[in-house]
């Protein structure tokens, strides 16, 4: 992720980004450096990131701009004497807006969806004490396959701790791999529980998990319920 020249941040940026993922592959950007530490760019590429369900990290070439390979430029987060730039506060801005989402869930302010995402039903099976409800979409199709995701929403005053979602796939569909979440089972009814670092969802708060799966992507899951302990 070198930028280079003061060039803006490509606008299909975030697309390319989706786009790998939606072939089943986890993202990364590294090696992140911008000419003169543009604040704006820094701050495109990580909301970028952020956007990108499976963008897993990023890092940067070196720390301050002395150790940089392009140190004339500098271009990296902190000055020669370690000071924090305007471009590590926009980075750090970007991360604070996301701060209540764990990796992999839904930002505030998704990027481009796909012209046709497929039907969207949704629904809940919240016990007396359970105030969990699970929301299913497709956010990319090509041909015989399609990636989906379900977001895992706490609506109770409480935390909750541990979750499980179901949900039955169409007749033809089967999984392919899964992100923030352990399944039980490829095919027909699947359950899906929390992995280990998303169990704990605070009061109103959410947490996604993403699956790609084989097959056509014309028939959603009729039923997606979630319960909590």
């Amino acid at each position: 992720t070198h930028f280079t020249g003061g060039s803006s941040l490509p606008g299909n940026f975030q697309t390319t980004l989706s786009s790998f993922a939606a072939l089943g592959v986890d993202v990364a950007l590294t090696e992140a450096d911008v000419t003169n530490a543009s604040a704006s760019q820094y701050a495109g590429l990580t909301q970028a990131c952020m956007n990108v369900p499976r963008c897993i990290g990023i890092t940067t070439w070196g720390i301050r701009d002395s150790d940089s390979w392009r140190g004339s430029e500098n271009p990296l987060l902190f000055d020669r004497n370690s000071n924090p730039k305007a471009a590590y506060g926009s980075v750090l801005n970007a991360l604070n807006a996301a701060s209540t989402n764990v990796p992999g869930t839904q930002p505030s302010s998704p990027g481009p969806q796909p012209s046709s995402p497929g039907p969207v039903p949704s629904s809940s099976s919240p016990g007396p004490s359970t105030p969990c409800t699970a929301t299913y979409r497709t956010t990319s199709t090509w041909g015989g396959g399609f990636q989906a995701e379900v977001t895992v929403a706490n609506n109770g005053s409480a935390a909750l701790n541990g979750w499980t979602v179901n949900l039955t796939l169409a007749g033809g569909q089967s999984l392919v791999n899964v992100w923030n979440a352990v399944n039980s089972g490829t095919g027909g009814a699947v359950g899906f529980r929390n992995a280990a670092y998303n169990g704990s969802i605070g009061a109103n708060a959410s947490t996604t998990f993403g699956f790609v799966a084989n097959g056509s992507s014309g028939t959603a899951p009729a039923v997606v319920s979630c319960t909590s302990p």
